[in-house]
C-alpha cells in the first residue's frame, strides 16, 4: 500500500495537538488553553465552561489541576464594579495562552517545511530560519565558524560553506562576537544585501585576499536601470547582485565577486 502524498492543502489540514507537562503531570492542552481563553473573553468561569462546552465542575476541576503545579497563580478574582464580581487571568496567565499560540504556530511551520526535501532537517539554524526568518537580504548561507580572531575592537570570522572552495569572512564587534556566543564549530548564518556584492568582468587588481570569488552568471534581469544579476559561485551555491546598467554583463560570461567582510551580517541560535 502507498503512502499517501503530502500536499500544502493536507498540510494546511493537518492537527497538530500541543500539550505541556510540569512536574510530569498535565499543564496545558488543548482544551485547558480553551477554558483560558475564554474566560479572558468573558470573565466568568460559568460563562467559559458553557463557551467551552463543559460542564462547570469539568471546568473547576482543570482550572484547580492547572494552579496546582503552576509557577505562578493563574486566576485572580474581581469584586464589585458596574456588572459585579468575577475571574481574570493573572499576567501570566496572559503570557501562558501567548507562549502556547507561538509553538503551535511554530510546530505548523516545522511540519510544512516536510514538503521541502532541500531543508536539512539535522541543522537546526537551517531548519529554524527557513520557517520563522524573514529577511529583507537577498543572500542567505549557513556554515560553520573555523576562524575567530580578535584585532583590536573587531573580531575577524572566517566560515565555511558547504559548497564553496574558500572560506567567506565576515568582520563584526567584540561585542556582537560575545552576544553570538561565537565558538569555532558553530553553526552561523550570513547575510548580505544584493547592492553590496561588487561584480568585475575582469580579476581585481590587486586580487582581494578575502571574499573574492570567481564564477559565471546564471540569469540577469533588467530592472529600470540596475540589474539583478544571479552568479553561480561553487557547487549549488549561488550569489545575487543589483548592479546599474552602466556596466554590461551577459549570461554565462565569467566574472568575479567581491563582497567587503564589514558587509556581512550574522545571525546564530543561542
Amino acid at each position: 500500500m502507498s503512502a499517501n502524498k503530502l500536499t500544502p492543502q493536507n498540510i494546511n489540514d493537518s492537527e497538530i495537538l500541543l500539550s505541556i507537562k510540569l512536574h510530569q503531570q498535565l499543564f496545558v492542552d488543548p482544551k485547558r488553553i480553551r477554558l483560558l481563553q475564554e474566560i479572558a473573553q468573558c470573565g466568568s468561569i460559568n460563562q467559559a465552561a458553557k463557551n467551552a462546552k463543559v460542564s462547570y465542575k469539568s471546568a473547576w476541576d482543570h482550572l484547580q489541576a492547572m494552579n496546582e503545579i503552576s509557577p505562578k497563580p493563574l486566576l485572580e478574582r474581581t469584586t464589585g464594579g458596574k456588572y459585579g464580581g468575577g475571574t481574570q487571568l493573572t499576567h501570566y496567565a496572559i503570557r501562558l495562552l501567548q507562549l502556547y499560540e507561538l509553538l503551535a504556530q511554530t510546530q505548523q511551520k516545522a511540519f510544512a517545511i516536510l514538503q521541502d526535501e532541500n531543508i536539512p532537517l539535522n541543522n537546526v539554524l537551517n531548519a529554524t530560519a527557513q520557517f520563522s526568518l524573514q529577511s529583507s537580504a537577498r543572500n542567505q548561507l549557513f556554515g560553520k565558524v573555523k576562524i575567530i580572531e580578535q584585532h583590536h575592537a573587531q573580531t575577524l570570522i572566517g566560515i565555511d560553506i558547504t559548497g564553496l572552495s574558500q572560506l567567506i569572512y565576515a568582520t563584526i564587534t567584540q561585542k556582537s562576537a560575545v552576544r553570538l556566543q561565537l565558538i569555532l564549530n558553530k553553526e552561523i548564518m550570513l547575510m548580505f544585501k544584493a547592492p553590496w556584492l561588487k561584480l568585475s568582468s575582469q580579476p581585481p587588481s590587486p586580487l582581494p585576499r578575502k571574499n573574492c570569488f570567481k564564477g559565471h552568471i546564471k540569469t540577469i534581469t533588467t530592472q529600470g536601470n540596475h540589474q539583478e544579476i544571479t552568479i553561480q559561485v561553487g557547487n549549488n551555491i549561488e550569489f545575487c547582485a543589483l548592479q546599474d546598467n552602466s556596466e554590461h554583463f551577459n549570461p554565462n560570461q565569467t566574472v568575479w565577486a567581491y563582497i567587503e567582510p564589514e558587509s556581512i551580517i550574522l545571525a546564530g541560535l543561542l
